[in-house]
């Protein structure tokens, strides 16, 4: 009798580490991306920074369904201005089955430097996944799915940054993409290339607080909210819940931030994504499993 019990209490502990630690479904409309040539853009020229300067608190956060892992030194873009988020290299993660590597970055000031600071980290394969980036008091830290990192300190960096070591042509906000972007180093080489995402986007929402608190230590549980609401601290917030077919895409912030689809970006409609779907067809949600990190480092420019 005790062994059976034993056996029992193990296959319930074995079936609860499988299931789902949340559920997630797309509020209506999502942002289909082909990862070959189509994009969706808020010109700088326009819009400039996201964030104004003297920004000293910031959460980004992002749904995404990946459906293709980056080739090579690809670094698929998913958005980017003064803070990123993409996939990369599989071998730049420690990565579990069914799991790609991806990275969130943020610019970052302070009196005697700016540079840049993130981490990479492995998510999931053919389900919807949760990004932040969460900035506070010196402090950057992360979320990804359902967990949240420890905060790493930054003693000269305490704000956002207006310093953003990009080509001049492509200083907009952009999803998806912007066209060939080779990085090479001092001998030629090449050290990696912005490609596209090929995917979809549920919503984007830019904050100016920090809206979830830091792991002391580790990375603790944390609850992803399956959806993003507009408040006081909202810049910016793209739900992509626009018309089917739409290629204009409303900040439902109210500040106007409208991003503009290129080459075919557009919305289309549905409640998630099947992995043998036609874009109309609806969404499967698959357990979440372990998630690894790697930090990456900041660049001081003096």
């Amino acid at each position: 009798m005790f062994g059976n019990f034993k056996c029992l209490l193990s296959m319930v502990l074995l079936f609860s580490l499988v299931m789902p630690v949340f559920s997630f479904e797309p509020s209506g409309g999502v942002l289909s991306l082909d990862g070959e040539d189509d994009y969706a853009i808020l010109p700088f020229a326009e819009h400039g920074h996201i964030f104004p300067e003297g920004t000293h608190a910031f959460t980004v956060e992002v749904w995404f369904y990946p459906k293709a892992e980056p080739k090579g030194k690809d670094k698929d873009l998913i958005l980017t201005q003064q803070v990123s988020v993409g996939l990369k290299a599989r071998d730049q993660c420690i990565l579990g089955k069914n799991q790609l590597c991806s990275y969130r970055h943020a610019y970052l000031s302070g009196d005697r430097a700016h540079g840049l600071a993130g981490a990479d980290r492995a998510i999931e394969k053919d389900q919807w996944n949760y990004i932040a980036i969460i900035f506070k008091n010196s402090t950057l830290c992360h979320a990804s799915n359902n967990r949240i990192s420890q905060g790493w300190r930054l003693p000269f960096a305490d704000r956002v940054s207006l310093h953003i070591n990009r080509p001049e042509g492509v200083q907009d906000f952009v999803v998806g993409g912007y066209g060939e972007d080779k990085f090479v180093a001092p001998n030629g080489a090449l050290l990696f290339q912005v490609s596209s995402f090929q995917g979809e986007i549920d919503a984007i929402r830019f904050s100016n607080i920090a809206r979830y608190d830091c792991a002391q230590q580790g990375h603790n549980p944390f609850d992803p909210p399956p959806r993003f609401f507009n408040d006081e601290h909202t810049l910016a917030l793209w739900d992509f819940n626009d018309k089917e077919g739409a290629t204009r895409f409303e900040d439902t912030s109210g500040n106007g931030k409208t991003l503009i689809g290129m080459n075919g970006a557009a919305v289309i409609g549905g409640t998630g994504v099947d992995l043998n779907r036609n874009p109309e067809d609806g969404l499967e949600i698959r357990p979440d499993t372990s998630l690894t990190t790697t930090w990456g480092q900041v660049k001081s420019e003096q």
